[in-house]
């Protein structure tokens, strides 16, 4: 009985000397990874495809001896791009004194082919800490380009040339050169520019973007309406399209002649001439504030009635009397009168050629001259002529 009591006591013994043993080995490994701590402040991020994201990450040392600190990243399957530096060169193990931290860089390329949702990443320092990261991306992903028009629509007259400006953005993790096109109607002038020159063709390098210029002029005859200019950028893996709009308000024409089409007059020197012009709206569009002028010679007026006109539809017509007063000194001959009608829009001009006549007056006074010669002549015959 005591012997077995002997042999239990002994064998409790031995296995209590082994337990603390074995918790004497272990207590140093324990405490060291107790010791050992990752941080970074952000571990949770909302981000879209496409973007980087950069974990600054801290390794903290709390015990009393240096570790060799071995670091892994562990994705969950996720094959996106990754890379763990310090001192700008890649690492998988780096050491810290004790009391002291090191700080390590993490970046995470998000793809631009990927599914909305959670990603959970978890930086490992070896057994003795991990980090846990969840980025959360925030809409799906494609492989794709988008090509779109900060306006896309614009408004104004056939004379008009329409300049759009448009964003083509690579979503793509490749660069890409595409080839600009349009299917313009026929008659349109659609031309493309970048970096202030004409271009056919631009590159785009990935997940980046690019501004177009789109410059889109109609045809002269043109008719009022809206009308779809399609433009597209595409290359063999991957095209964008958009729909640019241009809404014609009708076409300016202006025509300034005179009643009867005859493009001359006559006045005589220092008298008024009544000219009848005829102002014609033969555009698509209504023509507002259409002022008179006048180019004359020297000491010449030419006045307008009325003035101006307010407002002409289109394919209508307006009278106006052009007076036209000719310098007192004007020698006879041929001058020319310019007369302009003009909007802001469109304007239009006509050329009078006026003859100018002697003044009938100035004739009465050449007569009675020329008669008072005649007559002094005549007496001097009579006076001298009997002797």
């Amino acid at each position: 009985m005591q012997q077995n009591m002997f042999r239990n006591w002994v064998r409790q013994g031995v296995a209590l000397w082994f337990l603390l043993g074995a918790l004497l080995i272990a207590a140093p490994q324990t405490s060291a990874a107790a010791s050992l701590e990752l941080y970074t402040p952000y571990t949770d991020l909302s981000v879209p495809p496409g973007e980087s994201l950069s974990y600054s990450v801290e390794i903290i040392n709390r015990g009393s001896e240096t570790q060799r600190v071995p670091l892994a990243l562990d994705t969950n399957g996720h094959t996106w791009e990754t890379d763990l530096t310090a001192g700008g060169r890649n690492i998988r193990q780096i050491s810290v004194k004790p009391g002291e931290q090191q700080t390590v860089n993490l970046t995470l390329q998000v793809p631009l082919e990927v599914d909305k949702g959670e990603y959970q990443f978890v930086l490992r320092a070896g057994d003795a800490a991990s980090l846990p990261l969840l980025i959360n991306v925030s809409e799906q992903g494609s492989y794709s380009t988008e090509f779109e028009a900060e306006q896309a629509n614009m408004e104004g007259h056939a004379d008009s040339s329409f300049k759009f400006s448009t964003t083509l953005r690579n979503r793509t993790a490749e660069e890409q050169t595409y080839s600009l096109t349009s299917a313009a109607p026929a008659g349109w002038t659609v031309r493309f520019s970048s970096g202030g020159n004409n271009v056919t063709s631009v590159t785009v390098e990935p997940n980046a973007s690019q501004t177009v210029s789109v410059d889109i002029t109609p045809p002269q005859t043109i008719e009022a309406g809206t009308y779809q200019i399609p433009v597209q950028a595409a290359n063999n893996a991957t095209s964008a399209e958009t729909m640019l709009e241009v809404v014609i308000t009708g076409t300016y024409d202006l025509k300034l002649s005179t009643a009867s089409e005859r493009l001359n007059a006559e006045v005589t020197a220092g008298s008024e001439r009544r000219l009848d012009l005829v102002v014609t709206n033969n555009g698509t569009a209504e023509l507002d504030e259409i002022s008179l002028k006048a180019q004359t010679p020297m000491n010449w007026e030419v006045t307008f009635e009325p003035a101006a006109i307010p407002t002409l539809a289109p394919g209508a017509t307006a009278n106006v009397q052009a007076v036209i007063k000719a310098d007192n000194k004007a020698l006879a001959g041929d001058y020319v009168v310019g007369l302009t009608a003009q909007t802001a829009q469109k304007s239009s001009e006509a050329a009078i050629r006026v003859a100018v006549k002697s003044s009938v007056l100035w004739g009465w006074i050449g007569v009675l001259i020329l008669l008072g010669v005649a007559a002094g002549i005549y007496g001097l015959f009579r006076k001298y002529g009997r002797r």
